[in-house]
């Protein structure tokens, strides 16, 4: 939880408040120096003593917002720190210069004796340095809060990347085939090495073709279509084997694939999702491309419908991958999904 103060200071939704508070100081600080310069023509001033605190007023609220919106986002957030500083002075030095301006001009009108022999001796300048620094800190602690709040954003930016680079490392570990899986078929091969060898040395060939293609193929960012058929083959080849219920399956490809380019183990998720959470005992696949677009649809004798619970892991990987360019039906006894591709082969996650 944080701190009250901290979401004062950096909250989107406190920024209101942020303005008024600050605007209040402004107006304590400026009032002040008004009274001070004007303490002994108060009698004289009476209300008019206020006009005066607020066309000072106006000249500070000016400056202050032309840091805020100019200087602060154009320098100072850019990291343009020198040119920054040099302005915010020259920016004060200006106020000073209109604000003895302004004293001047009032004592004229108004016709009150002048504080001042000389408006124009640089001494008079160097009197107004104090106020001048206690402006400086009032545009320096606007100027502080804004670059806080500009690193808070950019750590939390960093901090969202990571998340969502280790979920997409997650969501690909998602994709693979389950250590269940392969720790099964390890114990199946043991199990077999001593009564029937060859099944035993047919089973590890098998697993070593699929931790291969993961390991070396899926390094790649793209690999082919007919590749990642050939994985799903050796699944499914090794699935039969380690199985404890009979099972087979069928796989007809239909269009050009030697061409396509495709996620690694984009597939394997629709298929392992099937063959293990769902008894089958035949599944019967088709995979076709047309019109840039990928058909692949699954088949099974027994009348399963898989719910949004049971394709959570499908859909978790396609909505990260191909989020806008894919659709997934779900019947009893099929499953269809499509992927709309483009021109270089690579869906580009829009429509």
């Amino acid at each position: 939880m944080y701190s009250l103060f901290y979401l004062f200071i950096v909250d989107s939704k406190c920024r209101f408040w942020r303005h008024i508070f600050f605007i209040i100081i402004l107006g304590i600080i400026t009032f002040n120096q008004v009274f001070i310069a004007y303490q002994e023509d108060s009698i004289y001033l009476r209300d008019k003593i206020y006009w005066i605190c607020l066309t000072s007023f106006s000249t500070y609220i000016l400056a202050t917002y032309v840091n805020y919106f100019v200087l602060i986002p154009r320098f100072l957030v850019n990291e343009k720190y020198r040119t920054y500083v040099i302005l915010l002075i020259i920016s004060v030095f200006i106020l000073l210069f209109t604000n003895v301006f302004l004293e001047y001009k009032i004592r004229v009108v108004l016709g009150l004796a002048h504080r001042i022999q000389s408006y124009l001796n640089p001494l008079v300048f160097v009197d107004n340095l104090s106020s001048s620094v206690i402006t400086m800190i009032c545009f320096w602690s606007m100027s502080a809060v804004e670059l806080f709040r500009t690193w808070n954003q950019k750590i939390e930016q960093i901090l969202l990347l990571e998340n969502q680079f280790l979920e997409s490392e997650v969501n690909k570990l998602k994709g693979q085939v389950s250590p269940i899986f392969l720790s099964k078929a390890l114990q199946k091969a043991s199990a077999l090495a001593p009564i029937q060898p060859k099944i035993s040395s047919t089973i590890l060939m098998q697993l070593g073709q699929l931790l291969r293609y993961q390991l070396y193929d899926c390094d790649r960012e793209k690999v082919f279509l007919q590749s990642e058929i050939h994985f799903i083959s050796n699944f499914l080849n090794l699935y039969q084997l380690i199985s404890d219920r009979h099972f087979d399956y069928s796989l007809v490809i239909k269009g050009p694939t030697n061409q396509l380019l495709i996620t690694p183990l984009l597939l394997i998720v629709v298929v392992q999702t099937l063959v293990e959470k769902q008894a089958i005992s035949h599944l019967q696949m088709e995979m076709e491309m047309k019109d840039q677009t990928l058909h692949f649809d699954c088949a099974f004798v027994e009348k399963y419908y898989l719910n949004d619970t049971d394709l959570a892991d499908v859909k978790n990987k396609f909505d990260k991958l191909h989020s806008h360019v894919y659709q997934l039906k779900s019947q009893a006894g099929n499953l269809q999904l499509q992927i709309r591709f483009y021109n270089d082969g690579i869906s580009s996650g829009a429509p």
